[in-house]
């Protein structure tokens, strides 16, 4: 593999990409490269044709994540794949801001509902060390938390809640016990218009939600309500234009304080990084 070589194979996923509307064909390109020659000092036709491929998936939209086996969120790097939700760098605003405004520490009980794969959970007990909660129902996304748990160690501090968060009775023997809830759940309304890694290549159930897409939200409100401690915190993570639906269903069930939050450092080109911060009354 010559330097001349890779660098007409890069050029040709670049424009590749690029013609198909990847939002970073840059950064989707070395990312597939390195995964196919990082310290290869030969690449043979097998690896040739397999990259290939890889670029072939991405140019169909495939999400990258579901391509690398990976993702890359924060420091962390958890494993995701075919079925599951990708986590976007948009989260990671509001492990940046209970980093910087809640003091929590290994005896502080944090909840993380619509947990997926365990980014948020995740990147909480790795930045404060707190005892999490992952709240999770759909088979493929447990197995998938369960594995980031066990490859970062987090055996003794987090663990897996198999619970739909629609059934709120399930949480009632937890009344008045969690600090903090944090919750990235599906929040688009059905038939919205996406790019195709969201609207083809996720699992609907991860992305869409009915009642304009306060389904979920409204199910998080209900059950922080019920599991939070006096002036507990919940999160939630939402689209840009339903900071008005996310404080009248906090409201409803019992919060106050209430702030909206745009964080351009975590926003890109998929979207700004948008939540909402409700003080348990």
């Amino acid at each position: 593999m010559t330097t001349a070589w890779m660098a007409e194979h890069r050029s040709a996923a670049l424009r590749a990409l690029a013609d198909a509307g990847v939002w970073d064909p840059c950064a989707d390109t070395a990312a597939l490269v390195a995964k196919h020659f990082e310290g290869v000092e030969f690449a043979d036709e097998q690896r040739v044709q397999a990259f290939r491929t890889d670029v072939a998936e991405r140019c169909a939209r495939i999400p990258l994540g579901h391509i690398l086996g990976y993702v890359d969120f924060g420091f962390l790097r958890l494993m995701v794949g075919s079925g599951t939700f990708v986590p976007r760098r948009q989260s990671l605003a509001m492990v940046r801001w209970i980093e910087r405004n809640l003091r929590l520490d290994s005896h502080s009980t944090v909840y993380d509902l619509c947990a997926g794969v365990g980014a948020l959970g995740l990147s909480i007990w790795a930045a404060v060390g707190a005892r999490v909660t992952a709240v999770e129902l759909d088979p493929t996304a447990q197995a998938y938390l369960l594995r980031n748990i066990g490859r970062l160690g987090a055996g003794h501090q987090m663990a897996l809640m198999a619970a739909d968060i629609t059934r709120p009775g399930a949480f009632d023997q937890y009344r008045r016990q969690v600090d903090v809830v944090v919750a990235n759940p599906p929040y688009v309304a059905p038939h919205t218009d996406l790019l195709p890694e969201w609207s083809r290549h996720h699992p609907p159930g991860a992305i869409y939600a009915g009642n304009e897409g306060g389904e979920l939200i409204e199910a998080c409100a209900r059950i922080a309500g019920t599991v939070l401690k006096p002036a507990g915190a919940l999160l939630i993570e939402h689209g840009e234009g339903q900071a008005e639906q996310v404080e009248t269903l906090m409201r409803r069930h019992g919060f106050e304080s209430i702030s909206h939050c745009l964080d351009d450092d975590f926003s890109d080109a998929t979207g700004p990084s948008v939540f909402t911060v409700g003080i348990r009354s």
